[in-house]
């Protein structure tokens, strides 16, 4: 039986401020600053997820990179 996940309950601030780190990320050039934005919405997503969701800064990274 395949396992149903309920789905995310983003409040808008959130989803906005989520969109507003993937715009800086794509603007910034410098990888240490591209970095800390993605490390930034990782836990900004991580406030919003349930309780024992893994999620890792490679896992945003590529997010950021599937969502140019």
């Amino acid at each position: 039986m395949p396992i149903t996940q309920k789905p995310l309950d983003i409040p808008p601030r959130i989803a906005r401020r989520f969109a507003a780190d993937m715009r800086a990320f794509h603007a910034e050039d410098d990888q240490i600053k591209r970095d800390e934005i993605a490390a930034n919405t990782r836990h900004l997503l991580l406030e919003h997820m349930p309780k024992g969701t893994k999620l890792r800064l490679a896992d945003v990274l590529k997010l950021s990179e599937l969502m140019r």
